[in-house]
């Protein structure tokens, strides 16, 4: 009977979620709107872009030094700042940044804008503008400035971009002043600052025919202004000429060539690293092999690069996915726990990927052993949604529909669903051992969605 239930349970989840999460090879792709933007999430590229704005948020006044960043898949060059320290980031701007240095450079940028506090100033500023100068396009940007990413990304996406010179001209002020700190920040930390004016370079080349006629109509500014900014602040720094760290710029080709594959087609990818042989483009083909379904190639030439290099994880973790995706589950969690270990600390997605091996590997050890491994994710990243529905998963494949329906309660809470949230809540409660963790939390969230919901109810009487 119980089996029964939990078999009925798991029909729910796949039927409610089969168009809502997919792990796909190396990044796990979310796709917030079919009509906006898509995220995406890689342990590599995360860790990376950590690893090298470490030096720079240890000189902010930030709390924890911590930075939430968020990859948008997008062909367009572009990054931005929100409330919450909260870096988005386009991918093909790492793609055409031809070192670490121009990436990083663009970082200690927004980060300026954060240190600035220029996120919470615009919002002011937007507010004091009248009621007819709010198009879609800037309703996104409150959006976004609220704290209400998904919605706010969406609206901006979707609607004008007329926004009043006003606004403009306190944009315009800001990255003035973020150009001048990036540089400070970049020379203080001893990390080349050079990158940020070489930034500049690849976006005239990109920009030069469209920028020239709409000075006033951007909020970034013509690239000819940041060059005078950017001069006068290396005459502070006369000694600021830091070269490439060539571990860093090793790591960072090999996420170039990894990104560049996920969102470019095979002919791209083979018109970027043509004449190349060496390790990046042997990365870039096996990638791009995958993903153009010719997996036992792309197997081939990830073995190869193994067996050079077998201490990198992400070789380890690209192999184990393909294998999954072959249905060889035995040898996808074995690679997987490979690449974890070769890793100084935990990821969560690193974690929720091996919970989905497990799950899908289904004997009963492997199941009681993805609980241990999902929980775990969790701990370290309580708002991936994911891990919270492989969790739910694999309590009901290990007959605990209790604390399955509390799983599914954390995911529609997270996502914004607050009636579903409910249900499963009050469901789990009645199941649950009284004093865990779980029960607590529970009744947690049953307190909190009744309150929000009686705030709401208050506010449209």
């Amino acid at each position: 009977m119980v089996e029964s239930i939990a078999n009925n349970f798991l029909l729910y989840l796949t039927m409610f979620y089969k168009n809502k999460f997919i792990t796909i090879l190396l990044l796990c792709t979310l796709s917030i709107n079919v009509n906006s933007i898509e995220l995406i999430r890689d342990v590599e590229l995360e860790e990376f872009t950590k690893e090298i704005i470490l030096p720079l948020t240890r000189l902010s006044n930030l709390e924890d030094n911590r930075i939430d960043f968020y990859f948008i898949k997008s062909k367009e060059i572009n990054a931005f700042v929100t409330a919450g320290q909260k870096i988005f980031i386009n991918t093909e701007l790492i793609i055409q940044s031809e070192t670490y240095a121009e990436y990083l450079g663009v970082l200690a940028h927004e980060l300026a804008h954060i240190n600035g506090s220029h996120v919470s100033r615009t919002k002011s500023q937007i507010t004091e503008l009248t009621e007819k100068s709010l198009p879609i396009y800037l309703l996104g940007i409150l959006g976004i400035l609220g704290g209400q990413t998904d919605a706010g990304i969406a609206t901006m996406m979707v609607g004008s971009a007329s926004v009043q010179d006003a606004y403009l001209y306190y944009s315009r002020t800001q990255e003035a002043a973020a150009d001048q700190s990036a540089i400070s920040m970049l020379c203080k930390a001893q990390q080349p600052a050079w990158g940020l004016e070489s930034f500049l370079k690849i976006l005239d080349r990109e920009t030069s025919q469209s920028a020239k006629n709409y000075q006033y109509k951007t909020t970034h500014p013509l690239t000819s202004d940041r060059y005078n900014w950017l001069r006068n602040s290396y005459k502070k720094y006369p000694d600021c000429q830091k070269n490439l760290d060539l571990k860093l710029e090793r790591k960072f080709q090999n996420v170039k060539a990894k990104l560049a594959a996920y969102t470019h087609n095979q002919d791209e990818i083979y018109s970027l690293y043509k004449n190349k042989e060496g390790e990046f483009a042997q990365y870039a083909f096996a990638a791009t092999n995958f993903f153009s379904g010719n997996q036992e190639k792309s197997i081939n030439q990830i073995k190869s690069l193994i067996k050079n290099y077998p201490t990198n994880p992400y070789y380890h973790e690209f192999l184990g996915e393909i294998y999954y995706f072959q249905g060889d589950h035995a040898n996808a969690i074995k690679k997987q726990k490979t690449a974890m270990n070769l890793l100084s600390k935990e990821n969560d997605l690193h974690l929720m990927m091996l919970g989905t091996y497990l799950i899908a590997e289904s004997s009963s050890e492997s199941i009681i052993e993805s609980i241990k491994v999902l929980n775990k994710s969790l701990f370290l990243n309580k708002s991936n949604t994911y891990s919270w529905y492989l969790l739910a998963k694999a309590y009901a494949l290990n007959n605990n529909l209790a604390l399955a329906q509390y799983a599914s309660a954390e995911r529609y809470y997270l996502n914004g669903d607050r009636p579903l949230a409910l249900e499963f809540a009050k469901k789990a409660i009645k199941n649950i051992d009284k004093g865990t963790v779980e029960w607590y939390r529970t009744n947690d969230l049953i307190e909190l969605i009744l309150g929000i919901d009686e705030k709401d109810n208050k506010n449209r009487s």
